[in-house]
């Protein structure tokens, strides 16, 4: 049998959507329900989740946290000292 080159394919193997690393996958299934998590946790409904984008629900949920840059904050004992001395 003569010698042949051995045969290539034109187009890329497997879905350009998936990762080749499994981990990878993991961690964006991860990701999402996540997010999912935190939609629930601020109160939302699937289908009202469904209607916001992934910036949209991490503001809301910043917001109903109150996790802000000079924002409130946590009492500590001290806090609660100072009020209560008045």
């Amino acid at each position: 049998m003569p010698w042949r080159r051995p045969e290539t394919d034109f187009f890329v193997k497997g879905d350009p959507n998936q990762p080749d690393n499994p981990s990878q996958n993991n961690t964006r299934d991860r990701m999402e329900i996540e997010l999912l998590v935190i939609g629930k946790r601020v109160g939302l409904s699937f289908s009202e989740m469904n209607e916001l984008r992934v910036t949209d629900l991490l503001d809301m949920a910043h917001s109903f946290t109150g996790n802000k840059p000079g924002g409130s904050r946590e009492a500590v004992q001290e806090d609660i000292d100072s009020f209560y001395s008045r």
